[in-house]
């Protein structure tokens, strides 16, 4: 008879990905996924099967709670208020140790897109969630003519989608926040944005 698993599963995973986020995939050992997940060996590989499936979880997990904010993004027809929205809920409003950790998803395409094809296409395929929100965004404003630009609307999320990636990089380095938002009120200030 197989043994039940005895402990919190979402806990378990949240204390993954936080580990995962900050150390990145290579730099965590199973032992610190363990400890940090609170689990036994066994416990991990039968809830888990192992380090890359729970990674896969964990990138999921993050992935989920980043689209939580898209909601508002795709249904704002202000695509500076959205731009500024996005932001400011997922890098200005957040502690400084979790800003500095980046994101998640483009960490792991930068760690691991010689390393794990797979991984890494999976964080691009997450990333290509939030451009979209970003394209439907720009497609309703350009719509609605609440925003006119000789851009298409793929073309301005492409563009925002630089620098948000960009500014996630940026936030890994020593670089205040205050930098960070000027960065993007230059970038609504070239797309010719109000928020």
């Amino acid at each position: 008879m197989a043994r039940l698993i005895e402990f919190d599963r979402d806990k378990a995973l949240e204390s993954a990905m936080l580990l995962f986020w900050r150390q990145g995939y290579n730099a965590t050992s199973l032992s610190q996924l363990l400890e940090a997940m609170a689990i036994s060996r066994s416990s991990f590989y039968a809830a888990f099967t192992d380090k890359r499936s729970v990674y896969i979880e964990a990138l999921t997990l993050f992935s989920q709670r980043t689209n939580s904010v898209l909601l508002s993004v795709e249904d704002d027809r202000n695509p500076g208020n959205a731009i500024k929205n996005f932001f400011e809920h997922t890098l200005f409003s957040v502690p400084e140790r979790r800003m500095r950790r980046g994101c998640m998803m483009v960490n792991t395409v930068l760690e691991l897109a010689d390393v794990d094809q797979g991984l890494s296409i999976l964080a691009s395929q997450k990333l290509d969630e939030i451009e979209r929100a970003f394209e439907v965004c720009f497609e309703r404003a350009l719509e609605s003519g609440t925003f006119s630009s000789q851009q298409t609307a793929k073309e301005l999320a492409q563009f925002v989608m630089t620098i948000n990636q960009g500014l996630r990089v940026s936030s890994r380095k020593d670089i205040s926040k205050k930098d960070l938002q000027n960065i993007l009120t230059t970038t609504t200030s070239v797309l010719g944005l109000a928020a």
